[in-house]
């Protein structure tokens, strides 16, 4: 009788957070403060700065707990396949309802924009989902959300930006010289760490859970290029050409 009403396991977590993050955006719509600079802007500017407005809060909270889920347990460090915590299996169901949300929030007011993203998160949700319905796996997700702190400094410039804050100023210069170092080390250092590991230790898990993390990484590090060279050029190759020309 109660066959019927059994879903996969982790499904209803990540729906719960998918939830939660759906009422955060509700909120934020409906009551948030807007910027002085977007009071008069279109609904898609203003859709975009309530997105990241939430893309920043889920970065500040994954960046803080995928540090902290290492020293709860370290054995993850060592063993990125078995290793399991409580807090590592909250933060990647967390994440994964995040990135369902985020999902969504794009395929409806964004897609033709943000084709890019939309591949990373079924890539991401995907993996989170593999991650929570076999109970392993975590410490490899948890070292994937390494790359949220890079993620905090990268939604802070955007919000920044919206309002109106200077690209010369003390505060904006000192969050794109932390957005680069945390670029290389959470992003790029971190998939190669984690590549490293699925190669290494192939023969321990599935071949077809061995090839999705490779090809996953490839998409993600293809991804993070693309993103590198757009923020070079939106910020730091112009910021040469205008000293240059000064």
């Amino acid at each position: 009788m109660f066959e019927v009403l059994q879903v996969p396991r982790g499904s209803l977590e990540i729906l719960a957070f998918c939830v939660c993050f759906r009422v955060v955006h509700f909120f934020l719509n409906n009551y948030g403060p807007l910027p002085s600079l977007l009071v008069s802007s279109s609904l898609k500017k203003i859709w975009l700065y309530r997105n990241i407005s939430i893309s920043f809060i889920h970065a500040c909270i994954s960046a803080f707990l995928s540090v902290y889920c290492f020293f709860d347990e370290p054995a993850m460090l060592t063993d990125m396949f078995s290793a399991w915590s409580r807090l590592s299996y909250f933060l990647v169901s967390l994440s994964a309802g995040y990135f369902l949300h985020d999902f969504f929030d794009m395929l409806f007011y964004d897609a033709k924009q943000s084709v890019d993203l939309l591949i990373h998160h079924v890539v991401v949700c995907m993996a989170f989902y593999i991650a929570i319905h076999y109970n392993m796996y975590m410490g490899y997700a948890v070292c994937s959300l390494l790359m949220e702190i890079n993620s905090v400094f990268l939604h802070f410039r955007r919000l920044m930006g919206f309002h109106g804050v200077s690209k010369s100023s003390v505060v904006y210069q000192i969050n794109g010289i932390l957005l680069l170092i945390t670029f290389v080390n959470f992003r790029f250092l971190t998939a190669a760490w984690m590549l490293n590991y699925s190669i290494k230790y192939r023969h321990e898990v599935p071949h077809t859970h061995f090839l999705f993390s490779v090809v996953g990484l490839v998409i993600m590090t293809v991804l993070n290029l693309q993103l590198l060279m757009s923020l070079w050029k939106a910020d730091f190759k112009r910021g040469q050409m205008k000293q240059r020309e000064d």
